[in-house]
């Protein structure tokens, strides 16, 4: 077939880009016996496999037919005739193919192999796979010059054979890889439990790493090295699965065992509480590592695979929920459970937070959508009795307006399994269907409510932002609400008029509080008479204090006796809260291997000591619990480590070594000292 000028179709199609070119048109002209020159691939072009391929030449080498691809260069090899190339090649690629990756402007060729050798031998010695240098320089070429620790100078490498490493830090912890078996570095007495702090790091990369109890800090390659996590008390913690055993063995822990740093020695070790151990475990900080931590107002469940929590079932089972409403020092969860008067004890590694892999159903489709956890995020849940409107900025709802309109507001009256809610709204004869997303929360506040005007409020009238008044109900359009509330303001006989975003809940306050006068009123509104009258703004509820896991406490000076009797406790023993239960409180001492038993109401707060406090000896000590050592009763210092039970770990001025370790009730604070 020719057209007027003579040109066959093969012709008209040989002209065109092939890519304008169907494969069902060339599967077609192949049936027929037509077939056109082969195409010319270029650096660049983009690629996919034939429709039709079933097995490539060179196999499929883990792609599939979808995937698209670029072309990158032509396969190359050096010349056998060519002895020394002009610019120095690796000996194990003399016969390795490679890939043209592009052509430089003066005519180089830059090619990148698909095999870089394991060791690339130099004339300064030996980098291996896996050595960690730091870039020197750059060429004009672009190759790079790069230092490493074990040889005396720059090496050259392309771009294409190295790649980029978080670089180590002054500061940072760090011990000798589990892989390693001998450092490039000789030992000299560390282990791979030997923690260290790196002090200084040379041009080369070359790491100097102080280790406690070494008298001249140790030398050591950064290829050999790996980073220690910085662990705080209080840290949730595991052995990391790399770990065959920890340093003084597993007792009774395993590698599901969940628990929470207790204390953090110079020397490297660790001891983790855990809820089903007496005492700590001791281990090194080269065997942990972190996890999320729970967290109060957590739903939980106990895991699937136990049949018998540690802590026991306690009347619960397999299928019951709860939230996580207190978790103590050693990391036993509190669970509040419904229809249950008393909390339920679990052990925190045996019970689950969120699945990995979870289901979602949705009221607008059939089955279940699996999604990981990582891809999902919590919103606020919508419940019966609540108040919504429709969401801002909402063109229509899933399923239509039938009847709503965007000022609509509603009550939930309920909730179907699959997230669909049922509302209520005023007009309407019939329960509104509706998908969630399509709404938001309506804050309400109830007739006799207390509330505050925002900071964000205008004034009216005598009233400003922090204003307290009661609610005395909605106002009515026409039968109608229209979203605003009325507000009686003590002093004013005018109820304030204003939208829910102008107010916030507060406290009420009742018969029998005890209040004072906030700091910065200078006057109050209202003239005292024989019964004082305050503006409810003016003042701040005298709250008595709560005792809660965690706070450090003492035996109250009226106390002649506790309940439990001393013990080795005396009065001025200060304490930390690990456990509560039903009024007792089970406390550690830093002395003490049990936890003491006592009384809640026995007991008062006391300010926790932090790092960082400027602190001396008590006035009339005589003998610190554990010794003077070589201090004395006039040395200042600030603390450097807190345990979980109150122990405390101080560096004195002047003093070097390690910390010294003391009892808080041999410790105050030093108030005039400016020393840090």
């Amino acid at each position: 077939m020719r057209n007027n000028s003579g040109k066959t179709l093969c012709d008209l199609l040989e002209s065109l880009p092939r890519e304008w070119i169907s494969e069902e048109l060339l599967e077609a002209l192949a049936n027929k016996g037509v077939s056109l020159s082969p195409t010319v691939f270029e650096v660049g072009d983009w690629v996919k496999f034939k429709r039709g391929m079933k097995n490539p030449t060179y196999g499929w080498q883990g792609a599939t037919h979808g995937n698209v691809g670029f072309v990158q260069g032509q396969l190359v090899q050096l010349k056998p005739d060519v002895i020394e190339p002009r610019y120095a090649l690796h000996e194990q690629l003399r016969d390795s193919q490679g890939t043209v990756l592009c052509i430089e402007d003066e005519g180089f060729i830059r090619i990148g192999f698909h095999e870089t050798p394991e060791a690339a031998k130099h004339d300064f010695g030996i980098v291996t796979a896996g050595s960690i240098g730091i870039v020197h320089g750059i060429r004009s070429d672009s190759s790079l010059l790069i230092e490493f620790s074990c040889v005396p100078a720059p090496c050259i490498f392309e771009p294409e054979e190295v790649e980029p490493v978080v670089p180590f830090k002054i500061g940072e912890l760090v011990c000798v890889k589990r892989s390693i078996a001998e450092p490039s570095f000789a030992w000299g007495g560390e282990t791979h439990h030997s923690v260290g702090r790196i002090c200084d790091i040379k041009s080369n990369g070359l790491l100097i790493i102080e280790i406690q109890n070494r008298s001249i800090p140790w030398t050591a390659d950064p290829s050999d090295m790996e980073k220690v996590e910085d662990f705080k008390v209080g840290d949730w913690v595991r052995v990391k699965a790399s770990v065959p055993s920890p340093k003084y063995g597993w007792d009774d822990v395993t590698r599901t065992s969940i628990g929470i740093v207790h204390n953090l020695e110079d020397d490297g070790d660790m001891g983790v509480a855990f809820s089903f151990r007496s005492k700590p475990f001791l281990c090194s900080m080269t065997d942990m590592e972190k996890v999320s931590p729970f967290e109060v107002g957590q739903e939980i469940r106990v895991m699937l695979s136990i049949t018998q929590p540690l802590l026991g079932w306690s009347n619960e089972t397999p299928a019951t929920f709860g939230t996580v409403a207190r978790i103590d020092m050693d990391g036993t969860l509190n669970v509040r459970v419904a229809r249950r008067a008393s909390l339920w004890k679990v052990c925190s590694r045996r019970c689950g937070k969120t699945l990995r892999t979870c289901y979602l159903v949705c009221c607008f489709r059939k089955g279940k959508l699996p999604a990981h956890s990582t891809e999902v995020e919590k919103v606020p849940r919508i419940k019966i009795g609540q108040h919504v409107r429709f969401r801002t900025g909402l063109v229509e709802p899933r399923w239509g307006w039938r009847g709503a309109c965007h000022n609509s507001r509603g009550v939930v009256t309920a909730v179907n399994i699959d997230g669909e809610i049922r509302v209520s709204f005023s007009g309407l004869r019939n329960l509104w269907r509706g998908d969630p997303a399509d709404f938001e929360i309506d804050q309400m506040f109830a007739v006799g409510e207390w509330v505050k005007l925002k900071n964000s409020a205008t004034r009216w009238k005598s009233l400003g932002p922090g204003s307290l008044g009661v609610v005395q109900g909605v106002r009515l359009q026409e039968d109608d609400w229209d979203g605003t509330f009325l507000v009686g303001f003590c002093g004013e006989t005018e109820l304030w008029v204003g939208p829910a975003c102008d107010l916030e809940t507060v406290d009420k306050l009742a018969v029998g509080q005890k209040v004072k006068v906030k700091p910065h009123v200078k006057q109050p509104r209202f003239v005292g008479t024989k019964v004082w009258m305050l503006d409810p703004s003016e003042v701040d509820v005298v709250e008595e204090e709560i005792i809660q896991i965690g706070d450090w406490i003492r035996v109250k000076s009226s106390i002649a006796t506790p309940v439990y009797q001393w013990g080795e406790v005396t009065r001025d023993s200060v304490g930390v809260v690990h456990k509560m239960e039903e009024g007792e409180l089970l406390v550690a001492f830093c002395f003490l291997d049990q936890l003491w038993v006592c009384k809640e109401w026995e007991m008062e707060k006391v300010r926790a000591f932090k790092v960082g406090d400027s602190v001396r000896f008590r006035e009339g000590l005589v003998k610190p619990r554990w010794g003077w050592g070589m201090e004395t009763w006039a040395s200042k210092g600030h603390v450097v480590g807190v345990d979980a039970n109150g122990k405390l770990r101080i560096k004195f001025k002047w003093r070097e070594g390690r910390p010294w370790i003391g009892d808080p009730a041999d410790i105050i604070l030093d108030e005039s000292s400016s020393f840090s």
